[in-house]
């Protein structure tokens, strides 16, 4: 049995059959947020649901897809099973969708008749659950792309339970009305822009029309890495996409977040309490803690006259999450072509190979949390060449 609103949602597939087992084995109404969480989550026993609201998340975008599920595939399927509002034990019921029953099937009264059908439909129910499930895991799993480095680099990602969200670098612009859109590359706040003179010039030009905020751009670069980190996750776990300008402290809090563009653009990065050793600065990237033989500052070049040309450096960081739970991870540069360039270290197996080799630490284990430095060599805005320069390996 397949279905495409849960092809690429494993965790809803293991919740929604955790829930259907204990609901048909009478200990559905026992069910409580804390006992989800350690029993179909895996959390520790130190889980506060009150502080990670992991369960309620989930149930709650399962029963949406399982609205979704019977609207879109099974609108004829004998058996509607659904999640009600408040409560965690599923609802079996026949689907009202289906033809109305024969007229002599109003004839049959007995209370024993009815109770074999009962047990017969939640049987059904637990069996298709059971086959979704299992038909799902014993599915190909793109081999051919999950290759065994790209496993070991993105464990992290594939073992715990928390939702995936992709969020686009999304830099500041300026909007004038009926004249057009204006960027200051050095202002990513509206305070500074207030402060810009490259600003009030355009707004000058435009007939000093108010500036408006926007927030609707992203380079090529963030918009080509989200998609080849959205290929390779997609067949592992379900992924979301969002924006750093609407990205909540709460999403970070209950999500793993992969970050992509310069962290100028995702000002969260800006005013989180983590320590990095190695930072992105204007012109390059800054080496706060060099080891020997390891350079302090490593300068971006770009062709002179020519903006979309050049040799930059991309900066890979992977971290725990703010509050020390899920994690982060950041592909950033000072260019579009660098997060393009980091994303393909972490999406192709030729990278990952060699990414995973360096990162092995002298005793073989393989970090979990690290920065990575690489050399970009860009033509038309395009990665055509990049290389690994340095690492460290985060404590």
């Amino acid at each position: 049995m397949t279905s495409k609103t849960f092809e690429t949602s494993d965790v809803h597939r293991r919740l929604l059959l955790y829930l259907a087992e204990k609901s048909l084995a009478g200990e559905g109404d026992r069910l409580k947020e804390y006992t989800i969480g350690l029993e179909a989550f895996g959390k520790p026993d130190s889980y506060d649901p009150k502080q990670d609201s992991i369960v309620r998340l989930q149930v709650g975008r399962l029963r949406q897809k399982l609205t979704t599920y019977y609207q879109s595939e099974a609108a004829t399927d004998p058996v509607l099973v659904t999640v009600p509002k408040g409560a965690f034990k599923l609802h079996f019921e026949p689907n009202a969708s289906e033809p109305a029953a024969r007229p002599e099937w109003r004839r049959w009264r007995s209370p024993w008749l009815w109770r074999g059908i009962s047990c017969a439909v939640l049987l059904w129910a637990l069996v298709a659950t059971v086959l979704l499930i299992r038909s799902h895991r014993q599915a190909p799993r793109a081999s051919e792309t999950w290759t065994p480095e790209l496993e070991r680099l993105w464990q992290p990602f594939l073992e715990d339970n928390r939702s995936v969200l992709v969020c686009l670098g999304t830099p500041l612009f300026v909007r004038f009305p009926n004249f057009g859109f204006f960027r200051d590359p050095r202002s990513n706040e509206w305070q500074e822009i207030e402060k810009s003179e490259r600003v009030m010039a355009a707004r000058k030009l435009s007939g000093d029309r108010p500036p408006i905020p926007s927030y609707g751009f992203t380079g090529a670069g963030e918009a080509t890495a989200a998609f080849l980190v959205g290929k390779l996750l997609s067949s592992r776990r379900e992924i979301q996409l969002t924006r750093s300008s609407i990205l909540s402290w709460q999403q970070i809090t209950d999500s793993d977040v992969i970050f992509l563009g310069p962290p100028k653009f995702n000002l969260q990065l800006q005013s989180t309490a983590l320590t990095h050793d190695i930072v992105m600065e204007a012109d390059g990237v800054r080496n706060l803690k060099p080891r020997p033989g390891e350079p302090e500052f490593l300068e971006d070049h770009l062709a002179p006259g020519r903006t979309s040309e050049g040799e930059t450096h991309a900066l890979i960081s992977r971290t725990a999450g703010p509050s020390g739970a899920g994690e982060l991870l950041i592909l950033a540069g000072n260019g579009s072509a660098d997060t393009m360039a980091a994303a393909e270290w972490l999406t192709q197996p030729w990278h990952a190979r060699e990414l995973e080799s360096r990162l092995r630490t002298p005793s073989g284990a393989m970090p979990r949390h690290f920065q990575v430095v690489l050399k970009v060599a860009f033509k038309q805005g395009i990665p055509v060449q990049s290389s690994y320069v340095f690492h460290h390996v985060l404590r």
